[in-house]
């Protein structure tokens, strides 16, 4: 029992989060994630759902918003195009210095 109320605590301290960093740099945290693994390299929606640990209708989700912010650009891949490949654009390369800049505090309840 101890366990699902840590887990509770720490729910809440990404919720916490979540709203500091919308506040600061209008990112959510999923959006935020995709960034960070998008600044390894250009990658298709399959290897970032993988690399984030969600769905793939829920990374679709998030690049599109990321999309719409301008933040990656949405290519047809030159050798199977039936693939989809997403990169950062500047402003997604500079939201990432900035997000780095901020040096926003994760809350801590203990």
């Amino acid at each position: 029992m101890k366990e699902l109320c840590d887990l509770k605590r720490m729910f809440r301290e990404i919720y916490l989060f979540e709203r500091i960093l919308k506040k600061e740099l209008g990112l959510s945290i999923n959006e935020a994630l995709s960034l960070c693994s998008l600044e390894k390299g250009s990658q298709n929606s399959n290897e970032l759902a993988h690399d984030l640990g969600i769905s793939l209708s829920r990374i679709s989700r998030i690049l599109n918003t990321l999309e719409r912010k301008g933040l990656v650009r949405r290519e047809i891949a030159a050798e199977d195009k039936r693939k989809v490949i997403f990169s950062l654009l500047p402003a997604g390369k500079k939201r990432l210095v900035d997000l780095r800049r901020k040096k926003l505090q994760f809350p801590s309840g203990r």
